[in-house]
């Protein structure tokens, strides 16, 4: 007959000894044979798969920056050649302005020469220092067919005097009396019998030749004293004096010695 406490103790004992094997090893022995290698198959596997993805990445980036950089090497190139076009075009621009600048330079100085020029030529007609010609009103006047020497019904000086000054009045530009012109310094003086314009004798009919314009000169002319004088000298004294317009005449220069400033100085002003 079995202990019954023996019997007790031994199935305590296994039970304990079943436990303490189950909690030191509470895995399969086959499972801590297979089980590393089996981890450490997974984990390289994983490894292999993440670096191989990162290859792949980093092939497609390298591959993508290659296939872009000749595009932006000829989008470079484009605008290297834009960038020296325009400046090849800006410095023609430049010539050009330097050019024209010089051009107008130029210009100006020969506009101011031409300017002064006829300006000077100008004033040369004025005082009667060069020929002119243009429209004209020719006044012809005498004496009396019969009149003797020293009678009132001659041609004086002061007649003449009196004609010239009227047509200057009515707007002539220019005037010569039997073809000499006359100036500011032109005397009519009488000497003996006869007359004397620029110093030289002038023998009758006396031709006063005025250069205007024709649509006015007649007309004022007609209006001032001296046509009224010499046009009551013809009624009373039957002196001669005829007026008649000119489509062109044509007037000498005055002489030399008409024109000569001796005394009077030319005032310099400085320009502003």
């Amino acid at each position: 007959m079995t202990d019954r406490s023996t019997t007790s103790g031994d199935v305590t004992g296994n039970s304990m000894t079943l436990l303490q094997t189950i909690t030191d090893n509470p895995l399969d022995d086959d499972y801590y044979t297979h089980a590393p290698h089996a981890r450490t198959s997974r984990g390289r596997l994983a490894a292999i798969a993440v670096v191989a993805f990162f290859t792949l990445l980093i092939t497609l980036a390298l591959l993508q920056t290659r296939a872009s950089r000749p595009a932006v090497e000829t989008e470079r190139a484009v605008l290297t050649g834009q960038i020296d076009q325009r400046r090849t075009e800006i410095a023609a621009l430049q010539e050009d302005v330097a050019a024209l600048s010089g051009s107008v330079a130029r210009l100006r100085r020969e506009e101011s020469g031409a300017e002064g020029l006829a300006r000077a030529r100008e004033q040369a007609a004025v005082v009667g220092t060069v020929a002119v010609t243009g429209p004209a009103l020719r006044v012809t006047v005498d004496g009396a067919p019969d009149a003797d020497a020293g009678s009132a019904e001659r041609v004086r000086d002061k007649d003449l005097q009196l004609l010239v000054n009227g047509l200057w009045q009515a707007g002539a530009e220019a005037i010569a009396i039997n073809g000499n012109r006359l100036t500011a310094m032109s005397p009519i003086r009488s000497a003996g019998e006869g007359i004397t314009v620029n110093y030289r004798s002038l023998t009758s009919p006396y031709v006063v030749t005025a250069i205007g314009n024709p649509r006015t000169l007649p007309a004022n002319f007609a209006e001032t004293p001296a046509a009224q004088a010499w046009s009551g000298l013809k009624e009373n004294f039957d002196m001669r004096f005829d007026v008649s317009a000119r489509t062109e005449a044509t007037l000498p220069a005055a002489p030399r010695r008409a024109s000569t400033i001796r005394n009077a100085k030319v005032l310099e002003v400085e320009e502003k």
